[in-house]
């Protein structure tokens, strides 16, 4: 397919596209960015397109994006034990998360502990929480996938919740919310 056909495609069903994928995802940016994944992947893989079933095999790939976007850990946000230390609920605006850790255990105790980690946890926690690399740059530095190191991490940040627990050291707790009612 020449890059005129594509783009021909792309017009014909953006419109399409961007539908499905925000029936999934409400947020409109996110679909918008969604509608363009879609695209991109499509360009990428355009030989495996049957021809004449151009608009189910678009629609198709924006469903399974939206859905991958749907599953990432950073949609779900969730929160592996220990996380509590990191939580900004409650926390004063100009409060940093990073800060509330370091004023729980110290720099040197947290980079310690980190470093003790057994890979292959070490080196991507190294690069995420240590030099604040991002998880795409870790990955690339790791020449592991991006969703396993995001994995890895997550793994570690459980490791070391269960250490913190294990050595007594207790995360700052969110102030409790009073009743305005009475």
């Amino acid at each position: 397919m020449t890059t005129l056909e594509f783009d021909r495609l792309v017009r014909q069903y953006q419109g399409l596209v961007y539908t499905v994928c925000h029936q999934l995802v409400p947020d409109v940016g996110e679909a918008q960015d969604l509608t363009q994944e879609t695209f991109l992947a499509a360009w990428r893989s355009i030989d495996r397109c049957p021809p004449g079933f151009e608009k189910q095999w678009l629609a198709r790939i924006a469903s399974n994006k939206a859905k991958d976007y749907l599953r990432s850990a950073w949609v779900r946000r969730v929160n592996t034990p220990g996380d509590e230390v990191l939580a900004l609920e409650g926390a004063p605006p100009e409060s940093d998360p990073e800060q509330q850790v370091l004023e729980t255990l110290g720099e040197e105790e947290l980079t310690r502990r980190i470093l003790a980690l057994r890979e292959p946890y070490k080196t991507p926690c190294r690069l995420m929480l240590l030099e604040q690399h991002t998880a795409a740059e870790a990955a690339r530095l790791c020449g592991r996938p991006q969703k396993t190191v995001e994995a890895q991490v997550y793994r570690a940040k459980k490791m070391l919740a269960a250490q913190l627990r294990a050595s007594g050291a207790e995360a700052p707790q969110k102030p409790e919310r009073r009743n305005q009612n009475g």
